[in-house]
């Protein structure tokens, strides 16, 4: 099973209180449960304290990369050792 880095990226380190973690997943739905179960109390509890109020995923309010590239982009995902993924808050400007 693959060793990769999930890092967490700008505001998502202050908010979930870790940088980088380095997880055996062998898919992206691994990876996703990964974060979600050990990440989304934290989460949930934070954006609680801000007053919103329904449930939110931290998976779902972020842009994913592999290896620097959206997750979106590749037509089938497999890990190696090594491998980064990057989680970014999703933001929207005007």
């Amino acid at each position: 099973m693959p060793a990769i880095n999930i890092n967490f990226i700008g505001p998502w380190r202050v908010l979930l209180g870790a940088r980088t973690v380095t997880v055996k997943v062998e898919s992206i739905d691994e990876a996703r449960n990964y974060v979600e179960t050990n990440f989304g109390p934290v989460f949930e509890k934070k954006i609680k304290s801000m007053g919103v109020g329904k449930k939110q995923s931290i998976w779902d309010n972020s842009n994913i990369l592999l290896n620097g590239k959206n997750i979106k982009l590749h037509e089938q995902i497999t890990f190696k050792d090594g491998d980064k993924l990057d989680l970014l808050p999703k933001v929207a400007g005007g």
